[in-house]
């Protein structure tokens, strides 16, 4: 959410905080409310759109060979020396073992200007795989050479707590292959796709994962989630029970219209929890016409709008949305 500071620029220098009645934004989402953009998996070499290639140099036809580790750890990288014609469009591929088309691989690298070395990286899912030389003459592709590729599943482990209370910051120990793209998820208990998370941390960010438990009681999972060529996989999986935090208020019962009061409070002081002002019987936790960020103050001054019945919350803003965790009604004269 933006700071006061950042609210009040968007308000002319003469009004006061309340006065810019913006409601604090909400906690950013993964993109699309699904999981972290995918990073590092190959894809394929878009049948019928080959690599380009220079038009001096005549695609030629000839023998190829490849030398490919015989197993791998899913989501490894594998290095392959190769020789072979070496053209522009010419790749090094990944792909189900026995797999006759060349289109729809898993992971691929091109061979041009590669000096006779490529990574690739090893599929998500553990099985058997081949590992081919595909020659490319003018957009005609051709296999002319296969080595097998065993795939053994990723090893991943988790420390963290087994409960936690809505909105407390949670550290989250891990080991695992720590590849482009992989992190430790937050989704609840029943959930099961790769997307959807409520929370997330990259792993490349270090251990131990930092995630914050979620605005909602109830059962959840933290997830290590493999990210890499043909899918995400769940390496790991802790269970989390979440209950309800508490919060207080301490406000007088009436303010006369204008005047700024008081509000003692105690809570768990989530990143951007705040104490607000709305009208009686609302709901929503946006429209207030006042709030202050608790931060690491004990208190805070709101100031009365028109004559009416108001409550004062303590909203708890965490992954998954906000949540009011206390009121107290107040009127204004």
């Amino acid at each position: 959410m933006a700071s006061k500071t950042l609210l009040l620029a968007g308000c002319a220098l003469a009004l006061t905080l309340a006065a810019c009645n913006e409601k604090p934004e909400a906690q950013a989402t993964p993109a699309d409310a699904a999981a972290p953009p995918a990073q590092g998996v190959a894809g394929e070499p878009n049948p019928g759109t080959p690599a380009p290639s220079d038009p001096s140099t005549p695609a030629l036809d000839g023998e190829a060979a490849i030398t490919s580790p015989p197993t791998a750890v899913a989501g490894a990288h594998i290095t392959v020396t190769w020789t072979g014609p070496g053209n522009g469009a010419d790749y090094i591929d990944v792909v189900p073992r026995d797999f006759a088309n060349t289109s729809g691989e898993i992971s691929y690298a091109y061979v041009r200007g590669s000096n006779g070395t490529v990574t690739v990286r090893a599929p998500t899912t553990a099985g058997e795989y081949d590992v081919r030389y595909v020659l490319d003459l003018a957009g005609v592709r051709s296999v002319k050479v296969v080595a097998p590729l065993t795939v053994s599943g990723a090893q991943a482990t988790l420390q963290a707590p087994a409960a936690a209370e809505t909105g407390q910051a949670l550290n989250v120990a891990w080991t695992g292959p720590n590849g482009p793209g992989d992190y430790v998820d937050l989704v609840k208990a029943s959930h099961t796709a790769t997307s959807g998370e409520i929370t997330y941390a990259y792993t490349s960010a270090g251990s131990p994962a930092k995630i914050e438990a979620p605005s909602a009681a109830g059962d959840y999972l933290i997830r290590y989630v493999l990210e890499g060529p043909g899918g995400r996989k769940v390496s790991a999986a802790s269970p989390l029970k979440v209950t309800a935090s508490k919060a207080t208020l301490t406000a007088p019962a009436s303010a006369a219209k204008g005047q700024a009061f008081k509000v003692d409070w105690t809570g768990p002081r989530s990143s951007g929890d705040y104490v607000d002002l709305v009208k009686k019987g609302v709901t929503a936790t946006s429209g207030e016409t006042d709030y202050f960020y608790v931060g690491q103050a004990a208190s805070g001054e709101l100031t009365a709008p028109e004559a009416g019945d108001y409550e004062v919350r303590y909203v708890l803003e965490a992954p998954g949305g906000r949540a009011v965790l206390a009121t107290r009604p107040i009127a204004v004269r």
